[in-house]
């Protein structure tokens, strides 16, 4: 026997679709049979929840010939969450996100919803005081209000963690019905999936091509700098840039991948001194400046001694002391994606979780440097 949340997700799914306009005044819903195989469930369930439709006079039975809308509710305004990293800071320009949330604002001002912007953060730093309290405060903002649907950056893995803090409140939000869209990042560590829809950068493609990048140049040394959180974007990250190692013959050095803080100065310097690689790659532009400086102070040429690379293309990244090579992250198009996931999970709850992975575009500048070598590569 099928239980009633079967039927109300079918429910659900049929009244969204009148009330977004997707099945209009006249048209034909689609038959029982399809419903049932969509949702896997019964006829009879399906049914039910027809029945309700039709009690609410939003549809009407025509026997053989299927259901029919016959009138339309008015619509329901919807007010989303979100949760993103580097909105509130003074230099708000450089956040990857804020094109994000720009998106989502603007996405759901066109269909006469609005979107709650929160910035949990005050600094870069992951394990700054208060963070996990200000998340459990919004979320609990969030939940009082009973918005219709969350998207959450969630709090970065630290070094000791296999999951992130967040995923309580991810918790808290199932337990009250709201669905979440993760933008960015996962709350568990890489190559493990959670079981929540996610949208975010392709990074381990983002890691290849970068990689690559350096390697037709005729580097062979090539680094990666990582923080010391295991946020899965990073972990990702580094896994294709060791994969492009591979694929082109480059013996890997499991001394290659430097995990630590790149606002250190000795950490970053004596690492570089110590190592002497022709290229580096870094996990995000914030702290390729920072190791870039340090290299330049040290006596480090770039890109003479040192090739340099990075990930986001922030704003700062074409005026740095040498503009800096960068796979440029489509935040926009992440925001936008998030937007039609979020409709999606509302429409049909018991899809699976869908994770969904945009392409960056590689930006060639002068801390690339220019061919060293006619080293042959692999085709």
């Amino acid at each position: 026997m099928r239980t009633p949340k079967e039927s109300e997700n079918v429910y659900r799914f049929l009244l969204h679709g009148i009330e977004s306009g997707r099945f209009r005044v006249y048209d034909r819903i689609p038959t029982e049979r399809v419903l049932a195989t969509r949702f896997g469930v019964s006829r009879p369930t399906v049914s039910r929840a027809i029945h309700r439709l039709v009690k609410e006079k939003l549809i009407r039975r025509n026997g053989k010939a299927g259901s029919v809308v016959i009138a339309a509710p008015p619509r329901r305004k919807l007010t989303f969450g979100a949760v993103l990293w580097g909105l509130a800071r003074q230099h708000q320009e450089e956040s990857p996100f804020g094109a994000a949330g720009s998106e989502l604002l603007y996405r759901s001002s066109l269909e006469g919803w609005s979107v709650i912007l929160h910035d949990p953060t005050w600094t870069d730093n992951p394990t700054e005081s208060g963070l996990a309290g200000r998340y459990s405060m919004i979320a609990k903002e969030f939940i009082q209000r009973e918005v219709s649907g969350i998207f959450l950056m969630p709090q970065e893995i630290l070094a000791d963690q296999y999951i992130s803090s967040t995923a309580a409140i991810v918790d808290d939000f199932n337990s009250a019905g709201i669905p979440v869209v993760l933008i960015d990042r996962d709350i568990v560590r890489y190559p493990a999936r959670s079981r929540v829809d996610l949208v975010g950068l392709d990074n381990f493609g983002a890691g290849f091509t970068l990689a690559e990048h350096f390697i037709k140049l005729g580097c062979r040394k090539i680094d990666f700098f990582a923080y010391y959180t295991r946020v899965p974007t990073q972990e990702s990250r580094i896994a294709g840039y060791l994969k492009a190692l591979e694929f082109h013959g480059i013996r890997t050095d499991a001394g290659g991948v430097h995990h630590g803080n790149l606002f250190d100065r000795a950490f970053v310097t004596e690492t570089l001194i110590r190592r002497r690689p022709e290229a580096i790659l870094v996990v995000s532009d914030s702290r390729a400046a920072c190791v870039m400086q340090f290299a330049l102070e040290s006596g480090i040429k770039i890109p003479q001694h040192l090739r340099i690379g990075s990930f986001d293309d922030l704003p700062s990244a074409a005026r740095l002391p040498v503009p800096l090579t960068t796979i440029r992250q489509p935040a926009a198009g992440l925001g936008y994606l998030a937007f039609r996931s979020m409709i999606q999970r509302i429409e049909e709850p018991t899809l699976p979780p869908v994770h969904s992975e945009l392409t960056g575009e590689l930006v060639i500048r002068a801390s690339s440097g220019t061919p060293i070598s006619s080293r042959s590569l692999r085709k």
